[in-house]
């Protein structure tokens, strides 16, 4: 998706904006075991199929994933 073509389609019809897919529109998910304000998500949506992705855009919010979540193995 971030490159523009999506994975679900092949369609070169991706749109991008931070903060794009939040609940009620705010700045709020559940990601550490609870509510948490104030955390940007980069949305990603190919308007040919509907597929969507978001990504977490704060580097220190992804090194407490890595720190906190179990990894996923190569190969699922």
């Amino acid at each position: 998706m971030r490159n523009g073509k999506c994975p679900k389609c092949g369609a070169a019809t991706v749109h991008s904006l931070t903060n794009g897919i939040s609940p009620g529109g705010r700045r709020e998910y559940i990601l550490f075991g609870g509510a948490n304000y104030g955390i940007d998500i980069q949305s990603y949506v190919c308007v040919t199929c509907g597929y969507y992705e978001n990504y977490l855009a704060d580097p220190k919010r992804l090194a407490e994933v890595a720190q906190k979540w179990p990894p996923v193995p190569p190969g699922g």
